[in-house]
């Protein structure tokens, strides 16, 4: 039976087709060693962070702002949690839970979900926690639900 792909490899691209027409969750949200392969990506890339959102991290934020050509009180208001590539919408939520509960881990996924605040970067593909931010970030965000609505009914929702 030469030239038959392996029933891995024939899922794996079942996934990928499915992720392109939006009818699957990407696999980072279920896949941990992708989702920080594509996380380190973003961090080498783009400098995501900080490592502790919730510390002053002042170097950080100097160096961000330096790239931005900005100050760091000004570079600490582009978040994550703000940008138009984090999708906050239901369907990825129950994509980033269904990952996080799937294994023998006794933790809540929404616990986790809600203590990050967590999406999905549509830029890295990975979730990521909204108080963190990286060098690729976007005006306009996050996508929800609303802003989909919104986008959909062709409404001027303000990110522009």
């Amino acid at each position: 039976m030469s030239g038959l792909l392996e029933p891995s490899v024939k899922i794996e691209i079942e996934i990928q087709s499915q992720e392109k027409k939006g009818e699957a969750c990407p696999v980072a949200t279920g896949d941990v060693s992708v989702n920080l392969e594509n996380r380190q990506k973003g961090i080498d890339k783009a400098n995501y962070g900080p490592m502790n959102p919730n510390e002053p991290n002042a170097g950080y934020w100097r160096e961000v702002s330096k790239v931005w050509r900005n100050s760091p009180d000004q570079a600490k208001k582009s978040r994550c949690g703000n940008c138009a590539a984090f999708i906050q919408t239901t369907k990825m939520m129950d994509c980033i839970e269904s990952g996080l509960a799937t294994g023998d881990s006794e933790m809540d996924a929404w616990e986790v979900i809600e203590a990050g605040d967590l999406g999905y970067c549509e830029i890295w593909d990975f979730k990521c926690a909204a108080k963190r931010t990286c060098t690729a970030w976007v005006t306009g965000g996050p996508i929800t639900d609303d802003s989909e609505m919104a986008n959909s009914m062709g409404e001027d929702n303000g990110n522009d």
